[in-house]
């Protein structure tokens, strides 16, 4: 993985981190939240997209593109209402390092399944990725038992990891779809940010349709009045996988890319106990370390 990529990746876990001690501290519902965050993302990136399909030409962007976007708008929609609707069960450093490392596992078997090849050391690294999460939830080293994770938080965090494995896969090989469309003028950094923007339309519009057929309209009211800080974080999100997709680009298995966003987790955990003032226990820096053993190892 170029050191370059590594670089991206970890500004991306920051910023990460960052959206989503916002989405912990906002008082509306996870719904609402994303609906006005993907909204505000969309549109800021609406102007760039008219301007790519025009350069590219609507016709020269395959039926199976428009295919996969779909799927991976349905994924991300799956991974924010399941990290929103978790957030309001248990502390962000429970939920954030669940929901983020568990597709690690997840990402690295679906990539072996379509074709991809993965190291030893990969695979070690990813299971201690893993393990650390086992760790995190806890208060005590007692409390290491299956019953520790029986509880809603955990399994709308487990929901969220699956959206996140979804969008993970399906967003590497749309990106694929799109390099023939490569040009001096138009490179694979303009090609991330076409995606980034049309995702965001694929995530608001599925989300205010299921909205409206569930009678939930009263979502779109708490959405505007959560405007301000929904555009902030709207515009991190942004900031975040747009850098992601860029160092997919440049990076031939998208699980290494997945694995090392897993640093967000620490910056999570941290930001959980400055800002939002959660408890710090013996058990999340056994997690915490783990977590970064695994990092290492994956990455040499």
């Amino acid at each position: 993985m170029e050191f370059s990529a590594i670089v991206i990746v970890i500004i991306s876990a920051l910023l990460h981190a960052g959206w989503n001690v916002l989405g912990k501290s906002n008082q509306g519902s996870g719904s609402s939240f994303f609906l006005a965050s993907g909204f505000a993302a969309a549109a800021i990136l609406t102007p760039y997209l008219i301007w790519y399909v025009y350069s590219v030409g609507f016709a020269n962007i395959t039926l199976l593109f428009w295919q996969l976007l779909l799927l991976s708008g349905i994924c991300q929609i799956i991974y924010l209402i399941g990290l929103g609707i978790a957030y309001k069960q248990a502390d962000i450093g429970v939920i954030y390092p669940m929901a983020r490392a568990l597709p690690v596992l997840m990402v690295g078997l679906g990539t072996v399944l379509i074709g991809y090849e993965l190291s030893i050391n990969q695979w070690l690294g990813f299971a201690l990725i893993t393990l650390g999460c086992l760790f995190v939830p806890l208060k005590q080293f007692s409390e290491l038992r299956l019953k520790a994770y029986l509880n809603l938080g955990v399994l709308w965090a487990l929901i969220a990891a699956i959206g996140t494995t979804g969008y993970s896969i399906i967003d590497k090989e749309a990106l694929l779809l799109l390099e023939p469309l490569s040009t001096p003028s138009i490179t694979n950094k303009h090609t991330a940010i076409f995606y980034l923007g049309i995702q965001f339309w694929a995530i608001v519009l599925p989300l205010s349709l299921w909205l409206l057929v569930s009678n939930q309209r009263i979502e779109f009211y708490n959405a505007w009045l959560l405007r301000r800080r929904a555009t902030l974080a709207g515009i991190m999100m942004a900031s975040t996988y747009g850098l992601v997709l860029f160092a997919m680009t440049m990076t031939e298995n998208v699980s290494l890319v997945v694995a090392l966003r897993q640093v967000s987790i620490i910056f999570g955990v941290v930001m959980g106990i400055y800002f939002l003032k959660e408890k710090w226990h013996s058990t999340r820096g056994v997690g915490v370390t783990l977590i970064i053993a695994g990092l290492v190892i994956s990455l040499t």
